[in-house]
């Protein structure tokens, strides 16, 4: 038994030195200590401070066309003014006119015709009464200072209707200078702006009213448009208070902004008044119908 439990030299240099191994082992992982992790340093940025800030943006509005189809809409033009420009032409025509008036006095004037009535038979003498008045011609016959009067009472009404004429053409040149007593109403119809003119008027009116209108924020405030009407007077200030016309787009999401959306419109136009516009065409522009929405703002 004391054989076998006894080691032998191999087996216990075997032991020691496994021992030993595990000793050293322990000792490596106790004492050894982690890399620390190298530490990269961030990158410098650099930054730069402005001290002047613009205060309006230089970058092209992409809705300045948008904007321009919301025009205010202008009160109805009445449509006779439409005819005011024909009577331009009328004055031509009495420049014409004298120069045709002497060839028929020529004609009616001619020495013969009286000669040619006294020698033909009275035969002929009705053929040529026709074209006058039959009663006057017979009672010329007999005489011919008569005849000479009737000539001279036939010519006379020549020189009444050219007189007319005449007249007329003078009217019409006193018309041309402003004399006449049309030339109110006439200056009244060239006064009424264009289709050209009241389009422009309609952007300016816009342009002064954006600066001011802010519409509330929330749910579907977008789709609300309030009509508001206006009343200037010829210095482009405000005769009396705006009123809302209507306001569409409510749904149930923003019907609590309708009073608020109403009382922004009515603000702006307050706030943009007095409009600066041509009084010359104030007929156009004395009373404003506007839309206000979210594309007037932006």
């Amino acid at each position: 038994m004391a054989e076998t439990a006894a080691l032998t030299r191999e087996e216990t240099v075997g032991l020691l030195l496994a021992g030993a191994a595990h000793v050293a082992l322990a000792w490596v992982l106790v004492t050894q200590r982690p890399d620390p992790v190298p530490v990269i340093p961030p990158e410098r940025i650099t930054v730069s401070l402005a001290q002047d800030v613009a205060l309006d943006s230089t970058a092209p509005n992409p809705s300045a066309d948008p904007a321009a189809a919301m025009a205010p809409d202008l009160a109805p033009l009445p449509e006779p003014p439409a005819a005011a420009p024909p009577p331009p032409p009328p004055p031509p025509p009495p420049a014409v006119r004298p120069t045709a008036r002497p060839t028929p006095r020529v004609t009616r004037t001619p020495a013969p015709a009286a000669t040619r009535r006294p020698t033909p038979a009275p035969t002929a003498t009705p053929s040529a009464r026709p074209t006058p008045a039959p009663s006057p011609s017979r009672s010329a016959r007999p005489t011919p200072a008569p005849t000479a009067t009737g000539r001279s009472q036939a010519a006379t009404p020549a020189p009444a209707a050219t007189a007319t004429r005449a007249g007329g053409s003078r009217i019409n040149e006193n018309f041309l200078d402003g004399t006449s007593d049309a030339t109110g109403a006439q200056g009244q119809a060239a006064d009424r702006p264009s289709a050209a003119q009241q389009a422009s008027i309609a952007a300016a009116i816009i342009r002064q009213l954006k600066p001011h209108w802010n519409p509330p924020s929330g749910v579907d405030v977008d789709r609300l448009v309030t009509v508001v009407r206006f009343r200037l007077n010829p210095d482009g200030s405000l005769d009396g208070a705006p009123e809302v016309v209507r306001t569409t787009g409510q749904n149930e999401s923003n019907r609590l902004q309708v009073p608020r959306h109403q009382e922004q419109a009515i603000r702006a136009v307050r706030l943009a008044a007095p409009f600066d516009l041509p009084e010359r065409y104030y007929s156009g522009w004395r009373v404003v119908t506007s839309n206000f929405d979210n594309r007037l703002a932006q």
